[in-house]
């Protein structure tokens, strides 16, 4: 366990660590997914990252894709508005930092996670290439935990 006591700094150095150790599988990961077509019935699309209730688990994150005529199919590998794909499933190992971290309202460990997430989220993509994704991207945090704030994935308007 990684005891109270870090700077937000040093918190987040750490934190990245873990990331940045799934950076090149994730990076291959979201190279496959740009290689599946894009139907002009899906119109654009967002990624959610999710941390849990108390900020404490391995962060995850999912796209979901939007445009004309959604449809529900699970088994249907292809892209079509109303699909989700989890990009990120959180099985991967993160320190365990000690409670405080979380609970500590001037520290907020939650805060700086959620904007770490989503900035490491949004580096990959564009390392994969997916600044030239077809569709208009988006990526957030679940519940707009950190600044509440998106990035813009792709350079489609």
């Amino acid at each position: 366990m990684v005891p109270f006591g870090l700077s937000s700094e040093q918190f987040k150095a750490k934190f990245l660590v873990s990331l940045e150790k799934i950076s090149p599988c994730f990076i291959r990961e979201l190279k496959n997914l740009f290689t599946v077509s894009i139907p002009e019935s899906v119109l654009g699309a967002e990624i959610q990252i999710f941390l849990g209730d108390d900020c404490m688990e391995t962060p995850s994150a999912w796209i979901y894709y939007e445009g004309k005529q959604k449809k529900i199919n699970s088994t249907d590998a292809s892209i079509f508005s109303g699909k989700s794909v989890e990009l990120l499933s959180g099985d991967y190992a993160i320190p365990h930092f000690d409670e405080k971290y979380y609970i500590n309202e001037e520290f907020n460990a939650g805060y700086l996670i959620a904007n770490l997430t989503k900035q490491w989220l949004a580096e990959s993509w564009w390392k994969a290439g997916g600044w030239d994704y077809p569709i208009p991207v988006l990526v957030m945090v679940h519940d707009d935990y950190g600044d509440g704030s998106s990035i813009k994935l792709s350079a489609v308007c």
